[in-house]
C-alpha cells in the first residue's frame, strides 16, 4: 500500500456511493468530505458544503489533499440536459482543474457501466455472446453516458500533465445491498456489492499507475464484463455473486 496517500477527498460523499465509501474508508484515512447536502460526517472527518457547478466555490478547497474520489454528478440517465450539463459536464471540468491546480496526486473518477451502455444491450438482448473488454470503445446512448466518456477523456488529459487518473467503470450498487430487490438481467449482469464497492476504491487509491480504467462489479455468473484484465491490473478480486442473493 502507498502510505503517502492519507489525505483523500471525497465528492459527492453524501449519495449512495458516498455513503458507502464514507464508512469503508473512514477509519483507513483522512477524509474531506464534499457535497451540495448537509450530511452527517464520520469521527475524524472534514465536511464542505458545495456546489461544484460554481467554479468561485472551489477556489482551495481540495488544498492539501493526496488524492481525490470525484462521485459528484447527477445519476440520472434521463435528467434534463441542462441538468447533466451542468453537474457532469461542467462541474467535472471545475473540479479536475482545481484538483490539478491544488497539486492532488491523483483522481479516482467514479466513471459507469453506461460508458458501454449499447454493448450491454447488445449481449442482454442476444446479440453478443462476447464479455465487453476495457479496450472497446464507449457506446452510450444517453447524455449520462457521453458525460462519463467526456470525464474519463479529461482524466487521460490530466495523466498526460502528471497527475495519475483511475476510471472505474461500476456497475450497480444499491443502498440495500441486495440485488433481489431489483430483479433484472441486467441488475444480474452488473450487481456489485458494497463490500466489492470498497475494495475496488481501496485498490484504486494504492494503484501506482498513469492512467488505468477498471470495471467495478461483483463476480457475477452473467457478467457483461470481461473482468480479467482489471483483476490483473487493479488486483480487485470481488467477492460476492449476484446470483447467491436469489432463492430458488
Amino acid at each position: 500500500m502507498d502510505n503517502t496517500l492519507k489525505k483523500i477527498g471525497i465528492t459527492g460523499a453524501a449519495g449512495n456511493i458516498g455513503s458507502t465509501l464514507q464508512k469503508g474508508l473512514a477509519d483507513k484515512y483522512n477524509l474531506s468530505l464534499y457535497d451540495l447536502k448537509e450530511a452527517p460526517a464520520p469521527s475524524g472527518s472534514r465536511y464542505f458544503k458545495v456546489d461544484f457547478a460554481r467554479k468561485e466555490e472551489l477556489d482551495g478547497i481540495f488544498n492539501g489533499l493526496d488524492s481525490l474520489i470525484h462521485l459528484a454528478g447527477n445519476p440520472h440517465p434521463d435528467a434534463p440536459r441542462q441538468v447533466t450539463y451542468r453537474n457532469n459536464f461542467a462541474a467535472t471540468s471545475y473540479v479536475f482543474e482545481e484538483a490539478r491546480r491544488a497539486g492532488v496526486k491523483k483522481i479516482v473518477y467514479a466513471s459507469s457501466n453506461f460508458y458501454h451502455e449499447s454493448a450491454i444491450a447488445d449481449i442482454l438482448q442476444g446479440n453478443s455472446k462476447s464479455r465487453i473488454t476495457l479496450d472497446m470503445p464507449p457506446s452510450p446512448l444517453s447524455l449520462y453516458g457521453e458525460s462519463k466518456v467526456f470525464g474519463e477523456s479529461l482524466g487521460r488529459h490530466l495523466s498526460y500533465l502528471g497527475m495519475q487518473f483511475v476510471a472505474l467503470r461500476i456497475g450497480w450498487t444499491i443502498p440495500q445491498d441486495n440485488p433481489a430487490i431489483y430483479d433484472s438481467e441486467y441488475m444480474r449482469a452488473v450487481f456489485c456489492s458494497k463490500r466489492d464497492l470498497v475494495q475496488a476504491f481501496e485498490k484504486a487509491l494504492q494503484l501506482e499507475t498513469t492512467f488505468q480504467a477498471a470495471f467495478v462489479t461483483s463476480n457475477n455468473s452473467g457478467n457483461v464484463f470481461d473482468l480479467s484484465e482489471t483483476k490483473k491490473k487493479l488486483d480487485f478480486h470481488p467477492q460476492d455473486n449476484a446470483e447467491n442473493y436469489f432463492k430458488e
